[in-house]
This record gives C-alpha cells, structure tokens and sequence, in this order.
C-alpha cells in the first residue's frame, strides 16, 4: 500500500506537524508512505523554515500563488501513491496512531473511495480577537464522529481527509473557484453526484490557529463570492441550495416583496454589522444577518447574479 500525506502550505510553519508525521512513518512498515509540501509562494521567512531535507518528505516551491483548489491538484504531479491525504499546513496531528488509525481502516475497506477524518477545534473560547472564527467553527462546522457519520456527505470539507488516487484522476477540485470558500462544499456535492461514497473515521486532526475577527470576515466575504458563483454555474442536480441553509434562506427571501426588502435593510446595516462583529462578543444570529445582507449586495453583481 502507498500513502502520499500532501500538505499544501501558505505562511504557515508546518514543522511541528511535518515532524510528528515523519516519527509516525518511522514506525510503519506495512505500507510505503511520504510527505508532499507545496508551498503557494509564501513569504521569505516561511520559504526557509518549511524547506526539508529529509528521505520522507518532497518540498515544492511555486513562485506564483495558484491558490486552494489548483493546489490541491496539483499534487498529483508529484506521487505515483494509491492513496492521498490531505492535511491543512495549520493542523496540529496530537494522536501518535493517527496514520496507523487511517492504514488499519484502508486494510478492512477495500474499496474505499473517500473517507474522512475532519478536524476539532479547542474547547476553552479564546481572546475575543479570535472568537469569531472560534465560535463559528466549534457550532457550525466541526461535527462530532457520530454527527458526520449520520449525515454523512454534509458539511464536506478539506482538511483531513483521504482519498483514493484513481477518484481524484476523475475529479479534481474547480480550479475556476479563487481565494477562500466553498471549493470543499462543491467538491463533496460533486462526490455525492457522482455516486461516489464519503466515508467517515474518528481521527481527526486539531485546529489551534484561528483568524483575527477581522480576518475571518474577510475571508467570509471571498466564500459568500465563491458561493453565488458555484450557484449560478453548476447545475440544480448538485443540490448546493437544498445542502446550504443560508443560500436557502436568501434564495427564499428575494422572492417576494417584504424578503426583498427586509435584505435590503440587511444590506444597508453592513457597516454597523461589521464593526460590532469585529469586537468578537456578537452571537452567531448577527453573523447570519451580516451574510444574508453580502449575499444581497454581491448578488447585484452580473457574475454572480441568481435569476
């Protein structure tokens, strides 16, 4: 069996996690396994600090940022491996059995396709500069074992998790889809279409890093963008608006007077929205209001416009 970690990397320091990866191969012998890093053109100082020299680990350098998706495709130019797992360079991998865990499944399934191991975020709320992320991530996106194996193909996403190399050949992630947001959501809605089981393992990995408030809002608005886009450019059969409550939600209002104009008052209030968002206090409730009033504002936009 052969396993390709693939760690894409941009100005993170991945070599804590490297290290602990490199000690769990030291230790395995049922199966070929190395570390691909591609780093997306980082800056300088984390150009140095990630650059290895070591029999296990594969270090690309891109001169020009290529961004999420095309990264992540672009890995296949760099294993022969059966298998690839994809880590986010700032996950924290704290179980020293997390790839035995993921080497015992694949020898007991097969014929496996997808399977993921998700991520968790800590359980104490962190300065208010970082609670946003925090809160948001902790209540909306990181699903217990027993929550994903349930829903099963919700809430895809594409830190930890592994794939199998001959699906991957025949469906790369959307390398039209720019910047942060939603090439995860579209990449599972495009699994599901296709057939093709996701399976779910109790190995997850940590998140301990968490964007300021301010970056995350940012960062928001880039996946609100990447949203309407897929909306707007893949067809009904992906069930991206049945699968995504807040593009239910928006679609619903803007289809009668009071909705339309109840956006629009959203819409109008961004500017208070962020700042009282940006203290770190704000209930998730405010948040989905600030996204419903971009969704509004940015679906003014000819490339994104839903009809």
């Amino acid at each position: 069996m052969t396993l390709s970690v693939c760690i894409p990397i941009y100005n993170t320091d991945v070599r804590a996690l490297v290290e602990e990866l490199c000690a769990q191969i030291s230790k395995i012998q049922t199966a070929q396994i190395d570390i691909i890093l591609i780093d997306d053109a980082s800056d300088v100082a984390f150009r140095q600090r990630n650059h290895y020299d070591h029999p296990k680990v594969h270090f690309i350098q891109l001169e020009t940022n290529i961004g999420r998706s095309k990264i992540r495709n672009s890995f296949l130019k760099y294993t022969n491996a059966g298998y690839l797992l994809f880590i986010d360079g700032d996950s924290t991998v704290l179980d020293p059995s997390f790839l035995k865990r993921y080497l015992a499944y694949l020898l007991q399934h097969q014929n496996m396709a997808v399977l993921v191991g998700a991520s968790v975020y800590q359980d104490t709320a962190p300065d208010l500069l970082y609670r946003l992320r925090w809160k948001y991530s902790t209540s909306r996106e990181s699903l217990s074992y027993e929550q994903r194996k349930k829903l099963q193909d919700t809430g895809f996403k594409t830190n930890n998790f592994l794939i199998r190399r001959s699906v991957f050949d025949k469906l790369p992630f959307e390398e039209k889809l720019l910047g942060y947001g939603h090439e995860d959501t579209l990449f599972g809605l495009q699994l599901v279409a296709k057939g093709i089981h996701i399976e779910h393992i109790d190995n997850p990995v940590w998140n301990f890093k968490l964007d300021t408030n301010s970056e995350f809002l940012k960062k928001t608005d880039n996946a609100i963008a990447n949203l309407l886009w897929i909306c707007a450019n893949y067809k009904d059969d992906l069930r991206l608006v049945e699968k995504n409550k807040l593009l239910r939600y928006f679609i619903s209002m803007k289809s009668f007077w009071l909705g339309k104009f109840t956006l629009g008052v959203l819409a109008f209030h961004q500017p208070l929205f962020l700042r009282i968002l940006q203290t770190g206090l704000a209930p998730l409730l405010l948040f989905d209001l600030y996204r419903l009033g971009r969704l509004y504002q940015l679906n003014k936009d000819p490339q994104y416009h839903l009809r």
